[in-house]
């Protein structure tokens, strides 16, 4: 059944909060009440609710949904603003999907890619330490992430390191940029889920007890802005440092958070200042399994 035409304003309002998605019944609700979206943030900031027009046009073009608590009582203003039902546009949500840009999310299209490096020859290792540094472009958009890791040989002879990153918008899919101490073999990607799988080769192979220091550059094209970045850990690490670097004005506050699984709630830890470089720092030692991660806004 095709929806009412857009002239019916009502009508196709109502087809789309019965048949629609959360973006769809959000862009016919505007255009029937005939708001812009300037207007419409003015309205929310009057309800001391800050959501920037990109925002706004990201949500009705269903470019990223709202998910944070801040964000879900905006949309709750919204349906009032939107003279729609309470809890129309809040229930097309739904439950809030997996986010985040370390492989846990899209696992089937991860462990297919993960699948064409099999090599049954291929010693095992562990990562000692792990360094990022994620750098937020001046228009708050992610610009892309520098990783460094020291690598420990564990059994039989290691060649390799293979690094996985997803872009928290598949729209914007990630790319290699740059390695330092390796050289880079074979690249696999997912557009469709914005994952990338790199086979970083090591200049010597290791053997038990024998470490190698690799770094990695990823980088996404200009897209919608970013409150967050994590690194998922999926064996004990004895050091990690994450640091946030803001191109732009720092954010209103930053703090670090963590979680036993990325389906799990998030922990806030400490606050996390912007120092004069605009970077922010985030330590941990002998951490076990899990999320590690720093959000932000402005």
């Amino acid at each position: 059944m095709a929806p009412p035409r857009r002239s019916g304003g009502g009508r196709e309002v109502a087809w789309v909060l019965r048949n629609g998605s959360f973006a769809e019944a959000l862009d016919a609700a505007i255009r029937a009440r005939g708001l812009t979206l300037d207007r419409l943030r003015y309205h929310l900031a009057e309800q001391g609710m800050d959501v920037s027009a990109a925002t706004l046009s990201y949500w009705r073009h269903n470019r990223r949904r709202p998910e944070k608590p801040e964000s879900l009582r905006a949309v709750r203003a919204l349906e009032g603003l939107l003279g729609v039902p309470a809890d129309s546009l809040i229930t097309l949500l739904g439950p809030p999907r997996p986010r985040g840009r370390w492989v846990n999310r899209g696992v089937g299209a991860a462990g297919a890619l993960m699948a064409q490096f099999d090599d049954p020859d291929e010693g095992v290792h562990e990562v000692v330490s792990a360094h990022d540094v994620f750098t937020v472009a001046g228009d708050r958009s992610e610009r892309g992430v520098r990783s460094r890791l020291v690598l420990r040989g564990t059994r039989g002879l290691v060649t390799r390191r293979l690094v996985k990153y997803q872009a928290d918008d598949p729209e914007f899919p990630p790319e290699l940029i740059d390695v330092r101490f390796c050289r880079t073999g074979r690249v696999r990607s997912d557009p469709a889920a914005g994952l990338i799988v790199v086979e970083l080769l090591l200049d010597r192979a290791l053997g038990a007890g024998e470490h190698a220091v690799v770094e990695y550059e990823v980088a996404a094209k200009p897209g919608p802005p970013v409150e967050h970045y994590y690194r998922q850990l999926t064996h004990p690490m004895a050091e990690y440092s994450q640091q946030i670097q803001f191109e732009g004005p720092p954010p209103a506050w930053c703090h670090g958070f963590r979680q036993r699984a990325l389906s799990g709630p998030e922990e806030r830890t400490e606050p996390l200042p912007v120092g004069p470089s605009g970077s922010s720092c985030l330590v941990g030692i002998n951490l076990p399994p899990g999320v590690v991660g720093t959000r932000w806004a402005w």
